[in-house]
């Protein structure tokens, strides 16, 4: 009986004998952990990484529609290579004992090899889709074919590891929040425009930021394509991640080629200073940078240039062969979704 007395006491506002009153005054993430057992947030892309998913590549992507267009689910198109399934499953493990030797706590989404989406098979499973922000993930609506179906994948996952949902894009917005979002804070975000998406699925995230504490959002728009997709830094117009990231405290890598110049102007105005990624460099993801924390990266080995500017300021790089995934449009960023992170450096600091 003690026991339950304690627990009551617990309750904020309770006096014994009175009625139940609505608790206004508490909010959603003061309950966060005790409702779902961790602090789910990752709202930054330079706080210390605490916990991310991952899936391992698996038979999935040898599907034989993958196989049989390949102009719909490869960068290039014909040009690429066939798939050595197991050289990436073995330089993905190789990633995620990376990420764990740096502390980082990273758990398998384990899908099954036959998961498909509603149209194809998912060459890209590999990369999870949701974003974490405070208190729980935002489900994206993919714009293209090949990708749709893993918006149910990858919620039924995060209900399986505990974490809420907040929001799911819908109607007709489409929008690839996590990989067309980087945080400059904690508060303060670029969101792009592209092929990838909408202003209507912008517009559906706005207010969910706004209630987990985002002051300002600057919407990007990046290149494109119409036809074809040549191999040029102009592919990586469809994912902002592919062309800026934050690396270290005010200090970020850029590829300026699928930027439009007010975004430019905007990350300069916040006095980050950029890194400047080559064309034949942005290629091999160089633009896509994952930080375990503020000046501590992965990124993918063969990028000279933008490596030794990134330690001429003093940032750790940790180089890693992802041969089998960086050339074909998938970097650190792209196969890692952070579950907690911590905030990280403030900009108004």
């Amino acid at each position: 009986m003690a026991d339950v007395a304690q627990r009551l006491k617990q309750i904020p506002g309770y006096q014994p004998g009175m009625p139940a009153h609505r608790m206004d005054e508490v909010t959603f993430m003061d309950e966060l952990e005790l409702m779902w057992g961790r602090k789910w947030g990752a709202q930054s892309d330079l706080g210390e990484l605490k916990l991310a998913i991952v899936h391992r590549p698996g038979e999935e992507e040898l599907a034989e529609d993958i196989l049989a267009e390949p102009s719909l689910f490869f960068p290039f198109g014909t040009e690429v290579a066939p798939l050595d399934l197991p050289k990436k499953q073995r330089q993905h493990d190789e990633f995620v004992a990376a990420l764990r030797s740096e502390g980082v706590e990273v758990t398998y989404a384990n899908f099954s090899p036959t998961s498909r989406g509603i149209y194809t098979g998912i060459r890209a499973l590999f990369a999870p889709e949701p974003q974490v922000i405070n208190g729980g993930a935002i489900i994206p609506r993919h714009g293209v074919a090949v990708k749709k179906g893993m918006e149910r994948i990858w919620t039924e996952k995060l209900v399986e590891v505990g974490c809420p949902i907040l929001y799911t894009i819908h109607g007709s917005g489409i929008h690839d929040v996590r990989a067309n979002t980087v945080w400059l804070d904690s508060k303060t975000c670029v969101v792009a425009c592209s092929p990838r998406s909408n202003l209507e699925g912008i517009r559906q995230v706005e207010p969910i930021y706004r209630n987990a504490g985002v002051k300002e959002i600057h919407i990007a728009y990046l290149v494109g394509y119409l036809y074809t997709r040549k191999r040029s830094g102009a592919y990586c117009g469809y994912h902002l991640d592919m062309s800026l990231s934050m690396v270290a405290e005010r200090l970020a890598v850029v590829y300026p080629g699928v930027l439009d110049y007010d975004t430019i102007a905007y990350l300069r105005s916040k006095k980050i200073k950029l890194i400047e990624v080559p064309e034949e460099e942005v290629l091999n993801a160089a633009g896509n940078c994952l930080a375990v924390r503020p000046g501590v990266i992965v990124m993918a080995a063969g990028n000279p240039v933008t490596t030794a500017a990134l330690r001429r300021e003093g940032v750790r790089v940790i180089e890693l062969n992802l041969s089998e995934m960086a050339p074909k449009g998938a970097g650190p960023v792209c196969i890692t979704g952070p579950l907690i992170r911590d905030p990280g450096p403030d900009l108004d600091d």
